[in-house]
């Protein structure tokens, strides 16, 4: 069963989500609304997924537009996600569904890397090694 986390950061500059185990329709439906509450309710515009410990559990067609569902209703934004691997499925799925809908993604393998990120100014595309 999937379970979800939400937070901030101490300097609440960063909204911290956490999922693990099998990620479906039914965890999304759970999931995302208390993400948006949540993100629509404070003014930090970043966000770290970590999402180390996730994994699809559905086709990624559909993954996909259930993350580009979300981006829809989210204000623009950066986001962090943190996997496994960098070519972890579920990861890849989020950062191409929030990148499609107008937002700054990107994948890394560690949360030091991750915060590192979400304090630069360097875009998606660039390399970023803390």
């Amino acid at each position: 069963m999937g379970r979800h986390h939400i937070s901030l950061s101490p300097d609440r500059s960063i909204v911290i989500v956490a999922v693990s185990g099998a990620r479906n329709t039914s965890t999304y439906a759970q999931g995302t609304p208390d993400f948006l509450e949540f993100y629509l309710g404070q003014p930090a515009r970043k966000v770290l997924f970590d999402a180390t410990i996730a994994y699809a559990a559905m086709e990624s067609c559909s993954a996909i537009a259930l993350a580009e569902a979300c981006g829809r209703q989210m204000p623009a934004s950066r986001v962090a996600i943190v996997a496994r691997e960098l070519d972890c499925a579920y990861a890849r799925v989020w950062r191409r569904g929030l990148s499609a809908t107008g937002h700054d993604a990107f994948v890394f393998e560690n949360v030091a890397e991750a915060e590192a990120w979400l304090g630069s100014e360097a875009d998606a595309d660039t390399l970023y090694v803390a």
